[in-house]
């Protein structure tokens, strides 16, 4: 089973004790939600297709219950709590017992209104101690139109930086390094790894 490399590499930059809840926004059927649970964390992902979420739990042999909450349908099985619906409908629920979130494709799937109207949620949402583990791309965005977008530092400096500190942890050409969008036509594709710490909070 293969999960996200940098996951892999830079999770424990986080210092989360288990049993920590981790937010997963736009999970679909990721892998890497299953690596957080076998390493002792709690998940709640949020995903707007029914598919996915079947398909997650049906990839792990997990019969999860499924009941109406609100403005989601929530699956659950285990460690793991799926919210099929609008990720933006989270401003409704209680997230107060959120730790961190792992945001590997979120920021990048939304265009960018949609990133400013995300960043302000998740600054709303969170409670004052959650940190974030941020996967991005940068890519000249004329030479290939998103989903996936470019997303760079001085942006996300915009949209998260009065309320966390910016740590850069690693950057990958994947030009260079990786067969991934070799064929799209871009002169430039650059993958990087931020956490993101609640301003103010030394660990």
């Amino acid at each position: 089973m293969e999960f996200n490399q940098h996951l892999l590499n830079y999770w424990h930059s986080l210092y989360l004790p288990a049993g920590s809840l981790v937010l997963a926004p736009l999970c679909g059927k990721s892998r890497d939600m299953f690596w957080l649970a076998e390493q002792g964390y709690r998940i709640r992902g949020i995903e707007l297709s029914r598919l996915a979420i079947s398909q997650f739990f049906d990839e792990h042999n997990l019969k999860p219950t499924v009941e109406q909450h609100d403005y989601f349908e929530q699956w659950r099985q285990g460690p793991f709590e799926l919210l099929c619906g609008d990720i933006f409908d989270l401003a409704q629920q209680d997230n107060s017992d959120v730790d961190a979130v792992y945001d590997r494709a979120s920021l990048i799937a939304l265009n960018p209104q949609q990133r400013k109207q995300f960043a302000r949620l998740i600054i709303d949402l969170l409670p004052g101690h959650a940190k974030i583990l941020l996967v991005t791309l940068e890519y000249p965005q004329d030479e290939m139109s998103g989903p996936p977008y470019s997303v760079g530092e001085a942006e996300i400096r915009e949209l998260f930086g009065q309320n966390f500190t910016i740590n850069l942890l690693h950057h990958l050409d994947l030009l260079q390094n990786t067969d991934r969008y070799q064929h799209h036509g871009v002169s430039q594709m650059v993958e990087k790894i931020y956490l993101l710490k609640p301003a103010g909070n030394p660990k």
